[in-house]
């Protein structure tokens, strides 16, 4: 994907690693764009659950989380305590603020599923994932028959 060409993510165990090493085999992307201060808990245990699911299956999805945190200390501290086993854009930097600009984030929690190419499948993935729970797995990964 052109935006995340050449950057690196930041995995739970604190090292920074390529985004074109991490999205190899991946097809799809979720970007879960959301913040230390919103109330996630029901919707990050259900990306938990899918997440899982997703590797179990070998289905080719990542999670990637896009936080709009302004500290980095509170930042770390949810993405490691409260998130799931998949990467975050880091702290430091500008491609969290370009990935809101990108896919026109204006309130928060939010999933935006693309394609690897870039292509959006869904822009409503949070009310999807309500809506079908894990049967989500199956609609978004039509889009990449």
């Amino acid at each position: 994907m052109d935006i995340l060409e050449g950057k690196k993510v930041l995995t739970k165990d604190g090292q920074l690693h390529n985004v074109s090493h991490l999205l190899k085999s991946k097809k799809i992307i979720i970007y879960y764009f959301s913040a230390s201060w919103v109330q996630t808990s029901v919707l990050t245990e259900k990306l938990k659950y899918i997440y899982e699911e997703n590797l179990k299956r070998n289905l080719g999805m990542e999670i990637i989380y896009v936080s709009s945190d302004t500290d980095e200390k509170i930042f770390r501290h949810d993405y490691i305590e409260h998130h799931g086993a998949w990467a975050a854009i880091p702290f430091k930097g500008i491609i969290a603020d370009e990935l809101r600009w990108m896919y026109d984030i204006t309130c928060l929690p939010q999933l935006v599923v693309v394609k690897k190419d870039g292509e959006i499948i869904t822009r409503r993935g949070k009310e999807e994932l309500e809506k079908l729970g894990i049967n989500v797995l199956v609609t978004w990964t039509d889009y990449i028959q």
